[in-house]
Order: C-alpha cells, then sequence, then structure tokens
C-alpha cells in the first residue's frame, strides 16, 4: 500500500493501516487457491467479473454489491503479503481501490468489527488484474 501517500484519504474515511500478518495471512490463503500466471486461475472458482474500462465508480459499486463481499461492512484491502493493508468500509473501498494501490494486481477481502477486533473473512474476496478486471469469488 502506498501509506505515505493516502494518509489524508485514511483519516477522511475513517480508514487504518493494518498489520502486515493480517496481508500475509490473506496472502497464504490466496496462495492455496489455483493458480495461472500472475492471478487466481478463476477457470476453476465460481466468481463474477467486471471490465474495468470506462466503468465508473457507481458502477463498481453496485456490482460489488451483489457479491459475498458486500455482507460485510468492512473490506481489508492488501497489495503485497510483506506490506501493511487498509481496513475501510465497502463503499470506501469499491469507490477507491485505485487509489489505494498503483500495483496490477490487488485483493480485498471482507471484514467486520468485533468489539473493536478486525474479522477478516479471507474466503469473500475480489481480485484486481492488471489494473483491467475485478473477478469476486462466488
Amino acid at each position: 500500500m502506498r501509506l505515505d501517500q493516502i494518509g489524508t484519504w485514511l483519516q477522511e474515511h475513517g480508514a487504518a493501516p493494518q498489520p502486515v500478518l493480517l496481508s500475509a495471512q490473506f496472502d497464504a490463503y490466496l496462495s492455496a487457491l489455483p493458480w495461472t500466471g500472475s492471478g487466481i486461475d478463476w477457470r476453476t472458482l465460481p466468481h463474477r467479473s467486471l471490465a474495468l474500462n470506462g466503468v465508473s465508480d457507481d458502477e463498481v459499486v453496485t456490482w460489488a454489491r451483489q457479491t459475498p463481499l458486500a455482507s460485510h461492512t468492512h473490506v481489508l484491502v492488501m497489495d503485497s503479503a510483506t506490506e501493511p493493508g487498509v481496513l475501510c468500509r465497502f463503499e470506501d473501498a469499491m469507490r477507491d481501490f485505485e487509489l489505494l494501490s498503483n500495483r496490477p494486481e490487488l485483493y480485498m477481502c471482507g471484514a467486520d468489527l468485533v468489539n473493536g477486533a478486525v474479522q477478516p473473512a479471507f474466503h469473500r474476496f475480489i481480485e484486481r488484474r492488471s489494473f483491467m478486471t475485478l473477478n469476486a469469488r462466488v
């Protein structure tokens, strides 16, 4: 994550960096799935896809609301297993994921706050592939 460049966004949206351990755990979950090239092999997983070319933020939010990720109040956004991720509200993540990371691949999973503790749902996730497509596990 580009934490040094998104500090104002974090404050404005009530978002918070998360420990690297959480990113590493999410990465471990993702690594156990089938892969092809630099991303998940979606041919073997039930999913929904959205091509991002010409799509508005509102269209992304509408699409994402039709995925299992939408059952969570928050989202953990991660682009590296060795860097902190960001916890933010669902709609903020869907509108601004491109601002949060300038890497081609990005992963988001559902999360809830239970008594102030982050409870991730790694199995409810979205992958951004090569800046061009969102794939959501269903």
